[in-house]
């Protein structure tokens, strides 16, 4: 809601101004004071917007410090894991092998690794 808000002030905003220029208006009083006005009109709500952004931004990073994951109920720990458990690392996608050479044609999950084809 609020980015299409953004984008609506800087269109309008945009299309006065070229609509202007393209009639050779930008010298009229009028049009450069509806001009200002749109301008800082866009500046304002602009700056409004970005307040209540981080007011929001700001109660949900309260809420996930003090949500439940934060306090753990007696009785129950969370379970530790090591740094090296495969469910924390970056899972890749594709074959995977170490070293040596190995014919690409034979690189298959499954199977053992056969170095030069042998």
């Amino acid at each position: 809601m609020r980015e299409t808000l953004r984008l609506f002030l800087i269109l309008i905003t945009l299309s006065v101004i070229l609509f202007a220029w393209i009639t050779h208006q930008l010298g009229n009083s009028r049009i450069q004071m509806l001009i200002g006005i749109l301008v800082v009109g866009s500046v304002v709500a602009f700056f409004l917007l970005n307040l209540a952004d981080r007011k929001e931004e700001l109660k949900h990073r309260k809420e996930r410090e003090s949500g439940p994951s934060a306090t753990i109920p007696e009785g129950k720990e969370s379970p530790k894991r090591s740094n090296a458990d495969f469910s924390l690392r970056e899972k890749k996608s594709g074959l995977t092998w170490g070293g040596g050479n190995i014919k690409a044609s034979e690189a298959t999950r499954g199977t053992r690794r056969r170095f030069l084809g042998k």
